[in-house]
Parts: structure tokens; sequence; C-alpha cells
């Protein structure tokens, strides 16, 4: 998903900045329009946001992580930003002390794409947006490709945050 925002608010006119898991991939993120890179494992999140920002913090946070990243998330938007916080992938408890996010007019938006989602509208926003990689405005970057009968191994390349981009099952 991160690949995807990065290019998608690039081509919004956005200056983009996310957080890594080393400079491996800082690298390759700067290449698809990144502008810079926060790696959580060794900064603080916030106060890298606050540096990079001149003090400012962020107008908007999309955190497709949740749970553990919520608190810095929040820490890192400006008065009257938005984190919009898409799922919960790295797991755990979505508890969040609200009080400093009402205190700084911040808005939270929660996006699930599950069942109770209009099926039209998703249908029309993958169709757009297989519709820019296609013009090649946006790069489906291709990690690996494992045959179906490695899925195991796919799965556990994956659940192991090793991949960088589509991993791919082959029949």
């Amino acid at each position: 998903m991160g690949i995807a925002l990065i290019q998608l608010a690039k081509l919004a006119g956005a200056r983009v900045i996310a957080t890594v898991s080393g400079r491996e991939r800082a690298d390759r993120l700067l290449r698809l329009g990144l502008d810079a890179a926060i790696d959580h494992r060794a900064e603080n999140v916030a106060d890298a946001v606050r540096r990079l920002t001149d003090g400012a913090g962020a107008d908007l946070v999309v955190d497709p992580v949740g749970g553990h990243t919520l608190p810095a998330s929040l820490a890192s938007l400006k008065p009257h930003g938005r984190l919009v916080f898409v799922g919960n992938a790295g797991g755990g408890e979505l508890t969040l002390d609200l009080w400093p996010a009402m205190m700084a007019n911040l808005s939270l938006t929660g996006v699930f794409m599950g069942a109770e989602f209009d099926k039209e509208t998703v249908y029309q926003n993958v169709a757009g947006l297989l519709a820019q990689a296609a013009r090649g405005e946006i790069d489906v970057v291709i990690d690996r490709r494992f045959a179906l009968a490695e899925a195991a191994q796919a799965h556990r390349y994956i659940a192991e945050n090793q991949g960088f981009g589509r991993v791919l099952l082959i029949a």
C-alpha cells in the first residue's frame, strides 16, 4: 500500500514523507517519488516529521499499520491535521489516548474496505488505478513470484516484512 500511496500523493502534488525500515527500502522509495524517509527503527518519527516540516508537522498522515504506530502518527500531525488509518496490519489493540488529538483539533478517519463498502465505488477506484498504471503514471512494483505450490513460503515472506511491492502466486 505504501508504494501506491507515495506515487498517488506525488501525482496530487504533495510533498511525501514516509517511514521505512532501513536504508535500502528508503533508497528504493526515493526512486519512486518519496521526498524524505524516516527510519522508524532509528529515529523518533514525530520528532523527525517536525524537523522535516520546520516544526509545523504533517497536514495528513496515512497509517496502514495501526496499533503501535498510531500514537506517533497522531503526534506527527500539525494542529487541524488529519489521520487516516487503513486497517491494522501491525496487529494488536487499536487503543489510543484521544485527548491530545482533541486538544489539537485533529481529525481521525478509519477506512475499512470490507463487505459493507460500496462495491461499485471500489470497482471504479480500482479501474482508475489500473488506468493510471497502464498510462505509466504509477509503477506496480513486483517483488517476487512464487509457484502456487509455494504459497506457504510466500505467506511467510510477506509476514516477515521482506516484500517490497507485490508478491505474486503463479499457477
